[in-house]
């Protein structure tokens, strides 16, 4: 089945959260995540997309057809206020991609601007509040840049006091160490209480610098800790966004970077064997910096601008198939994007109207309705002139055929009374396919069985009681019986035996006709022969022919009897004179040549 018409409905690869001994995922290389997010990757050799910890097929995935079905079913966002937010957006992109070169930055009121466009935009409700999380990210990387340049300020201040409070001790130190103090002792009195005022402010002027560096250390720890986490908020806001597919607010954010946080680093710090790391550097080709995140969302707004072409070029062209897909394309990883939110209403009815014969057609497959899904493959090629249905008419005919012979081996079985094997091959041709035409007929063919089991047990009846001319009579009635395998043979055996006793009892009538003497006498021997056999014996009409023929031919049946009796009595030369009586009358008589042998013998031999 191509993936088109896939029915599954299933995404084509389990979720990445299973374990790592799980055998179906051996020697697979598992999703590389940021944040402990994953971002949506489109990989066009297959038409899948990896996001979320799993590779989906963008054409059949139940979520991707979801959003899909929900984005044709809402008219075009082209309201004056969505032109007013893209004109916004757009606006504020050109304005940083102009200090993207060289070394122009962005001064504290451009920010400003920016930021305030963003708040402004955030009110409109498509951008889902997106446009406020930058503006704020931006502001409170600029409050923490701002507070740092006044602890900066604040430590250099305390510098300035440290030295002059520096320069008051060492004099003040100086004073205490001259010489002469002590030549005259109102001098040296004076000169000692002087000392020990000095000494005293000494260790005040001590203690007032040790606290005033304290404080210069804590401003300094408090930069150097509140700038890495300023930069990860920020660059988590910005890996949101690549997951959310707003790629405009991305490219912003990157471009914004460099601009808020002046140390020249735009490396995103990342441990090395972390799945974060592993996704720059395996999947874009770069090293992790905010560059990286501003080439993937500006390369993920080219691509998806370019599905957008390709859509109305396909349209164009009539190749509703190819427009569909890159389409599912282009609202699957940009969603958001304005070439895809504007995309025209009537574009959109005739690809719905293509998606909704698609639908149909994978209904059609799981229900197994193989001329249901001719009929929608002639439809959708009628409208789309690249649809090639030669793989899914050749699986439909398959499957019918498959059906037909399966059905085709149930009436085989049927015939041979095999219900079993009947059952099995008609239940098959059923799933197979279960509106096959040929499975009423079947059904037909057997209602009209089963109302032949009335003629069936009468059949029975009669052949127990080996009534064979009724069956021979009424034959055309009872010839469903042959249907049956086990009633056949005893069909054909109650057929031919009778045919075979009418045809003979005519020949033996034209016999009798042609010699009134002696025609009687042979049919009668005849018959006689032949009523040692219960089957023949048994038909009314052979009975009937044998008393006729026995009244015809008196005189030769009175002299065999004669013949029997005196032959039972031992009267031996009576019963050979009897029997010569019986050729007397009919000279080819077999009876009575057999009598005469008989008893000529026992006579001869004298074993009487």
């Amino acid at each position: 089945m191509p993936s088109s018409f896939d029915a599954s409905g299933r995404s084509t690869q389990t979720q990445s959260g299973v374990e790592n001994n799980d055998p179906n995922r051996v020697g697979e290389t598992p999703p590389p995540q940021m944040f402990g997010m994953e971002l949506p990757l489109l990989d066009p050799s297959n038409d899948t997309m990896s996001y979320g910890g799993a590779k989906f097929d963008i054409g059949n995935n139940a979520v991707v057809r979801e959003r899909f079905e929900k984005f044709l079913s809402q008219t075009p966002d082209n309201t004056e206020q969505s032109r007013v937010y893209r004109k916004n957006i757009e606006a504020i992109l050109k304005y940083t991609q102009k200090y993207t070169k060289g070394a122009n930055r962005i001064g504290s009121k451009a920010l400003v601007s920016i930021g305030m466009g963003l708040y402004e935009a955030s009110s409109y409700p498509g951008d889902g509040g997106q446009a406020g999380a930058l503006a704020s990210a931006i502001v409170s990387a600029l409050d923490v840049q701002r507070a740092n340049r006044r602890r900066d300020e604040a430590n250099a201040e305390l510098d300035q006091e440290i030295d002059k409070l520096i320069k008051k001790t060492n004099t003040l130190t100086n004073r205490n160490t001259q010489k002469g103090v002590r030549s005259d002792k109102h001098a040296a009195g004076a000169g000692t209480s002087g000392g020990v005022s000095h000494t005293f402010q000494i260790a005040a002027n001590t203690s007032k610098i040790a606290e005033k560096k304290t404080k210069q250390g804590a401003n300094e720890a408090a930069s150097q800790a509140s700038l890495p986490i300023a930069k990860v908020n920020y660059q988590s806001v910005l890996v949101g966004f690549l997951l959310q597919r707003r790629y405009d607010h991305a490219v912003i954010g990157a471009r914004v970077y460099r601009h808020v946080f002046r140390d020249g680093n735009t490396r995103v710090d990342l441990d090395k064997n972390s799945d974060a790391y592993k996704m720059f550097t395996g999947i874009s080709g770069m090293p992790p910096t905010i560059t990286t995140i501003d080439t993937m969302a500006s390369n993920a707004r080219r691509e998806v601008d370019q599905s957008i072409d390709a859509v109305h070029g396909a349209l164009a062209q009539n190749k509703l198939g190819e427009a569909t897909n890159r389409l599912i394309t282009a609202v699957a990883v940009g969603e958001y994007m304005q070439s895809v939110a504007t995309f025209p209403a009537k574009d959109r009815l005739r690809i719905a109207d293509y998606w909704n014969l698609r639908k149909q057609s994978l209904s059609a497959l799981n229900a197994r309705d193989y001329d249901k899904v001719e009929e929608i493959a002639q439809e959708m090629k009628k409208m789309d002139v690249a649809f090639d249905d030669s793989l899914l008419m050749s699986y439909t005919a398959g499957k019918k055929r498959q059906s037909d012979f399966a059905l085709r081996a149930a009436r085989k079985a049927l015939a041979e009374g095999k219900d079993e094997e009947f059952k099995k091959h008609a239940t098959e041709a059923a799933i197979i396919w279960p509106r096959n035409p040929n499975l009423q007929k079947g059904e037909e063919e057997i209602a009209r069985l089963d109302s032949f089991e009335p003629q069936k047990a009468e059949f029975r009846v009669l052949y127990d009681r080996k009534d064979f001319r009724t069956i021979y009579k009424e034959r055309e009635r009872f010839k469903v019986v042959a249907t049956d395998p086990q009633l056949e043979k005893k069909y054909m055996e109650s057929i031919e035996l009778i045919a075979r006793i009418d045809a003979m009892l005519a020949e033996l009538k034209s016999v009798a006709l042609q010699d009134r003497t002696m025609g009687p006498c042979a049919a009668y021997e005849k018959l006689y022969e032949m009523k040692a056999d219960e089957r023949y014996s048994t038909d009314m009409k052979f009975l009937d022919e044998f008393h006729r023929y026995e009244s015809e031919a008196n005189n030769f049946v009175m002299a065999l009897r004669d013949a029997e009796d005196c032959r039972s009595r031992r009267e031996y030369g009576s019963a050979l004179a009897g029997y010569y009586r019986a050729r007397c009358f009919y000279p080819h008589s077999k009876l009575a040549k057999k009598g005469i042998e008989e008893v000529t013998k026992v006579i001869v031999e004298a074993t009487y």
